[in-house]
């Protein structure tokens, strides 16, 4: 018979698998909306930094008034941690989106599993496969083609600010994982300080926010559109995976970003990647796709083992 605890540890992998894998599609349209919005980099710091603020924010406030447990607005060290890891990839990402081809973006962001793997490895102990490091090596090696190819067109340094973000990404899982704690608050609070970094230090342009932009809307529609709903629901589902999944499971689910986010941008834009990021993201992504079958199968099967009777 399945005891009380196996069964919780099952529904647990389950409820995980879930959260994470809706904030992984929610995900796919983070660059699509900001290419929307066609508005300046530092404009869409500031902008979608404010907005995600406030909705990660009042999301808090409205579950503490319904809710019988007290959270912190900030979770102590891993807290602050995690909002100076979102700084950091909130500024790279809007930059890396300005800066280089999409494609290219998402297959750099795809590392991020890969990342994540290392970093816990080497921060908190945990054990990594050799099947892990076989697929790291391969990942490496397709995102050394894509940066390659970013070197001959001129992209480089958008491919290194995604870069940037895949780090402090992967980063923050290690820290979620580690710590246990409820940290989404610190990714609306990191949200708020790249914007007033934006704000403070950078040229920011409020007339554009209103400038006529895709399909007849805003600028500041699209942004909304991103900044104050899809994002914020992506990133308090993605924040709460590491408690209930290892922290190299959940980030296996921003392959949805790398799989989908081409194809709307080709669809809306008719953007095309190069043959040589075609190449490079091709092998990351059959690499990391063959080896979040292979982890998500160990995660179920370990539910599935503690649930077995002894």
């Amino acid at each position: 018979m399945m005891t009380e605890a196996s069964s919780q540890v099952r529904s647990g992998v389950q409820f995980g698998l879930l959260i994470t894998a809706l904030g992984g599609f929610l995900f796919t349209f983070d660059l699509p909306l900001l290419r929307l919005a066609a508005a300046d980099k530092w404009t869409m710091v500031f902008a979608r930094g404010v907005l995600l603020f406030a909705s990660i924010t009042i999301t808090w406030w409205l579950v503490q008034r319904v809710s019988a447990e007290r959270r912190p607005f900030i979770a102590g060290a891993a807290g602050l941690a995690v909002v100076g890891t979102n700084t950091i990839a909130n500024i790279a990402y809007i930059g890396s989106i300005t800066e280089t081809h999409a494609a290219n973006v998402v297959f750099i962001l795809a590392l991020v599993p890969i990342l994540t793997a290392i970093f816990s490895r080497i921060f908190i102990s945990e054990q990594v496969h050799s099947v892990t490091w076989l697929a790291a090596a391969l990942s490496f090696l397709g995102v050394g083609i894509i940066v390659w190819d970013g070197v001959h067109s001129g992209k480089l340094f958008g491919d290194f600010l995604a870069l940037v973000c895949a780090c402090c990404t992967a980063a923050a899982f290690t820290i979620i994982r580690a710590s246990g704690r409820n940290v989404a608050t610190s990714l609306g609070l990191g949200s708020l300080v790249s914007a007033a970094v934006a704000l403070l230090f950078f040229p920011v342009d409020f007339a554009s926010l209103l400038n006529v932009t895709s399909f007849g809307m805003p600028a500041w529609f699209w942004i909304a559109l991103n900044g104050f709903i899809a994002i914020p629901i992506a990133s308090t589902l993605i924040a709460n995976g590491p408690r209930f999944l290892p922290s190299v499971d959940v980030s296996m689910f921003f392959l949805l970003e790398t799989v989908l986010t081409p194809i709307w941008i080709w669809f809306l834009f008719n953007e095309q990647p190069s043959n040589a990021v075609l190449l490079g993201g091709a092998l990351v992504v059959v690499t990391l796709v063959a080896h979040s079958f292979w982890r998500l199968r160990q995660s179920l099967g370990k539910a599935q083992s503690t649930s077995s009777p002894h």
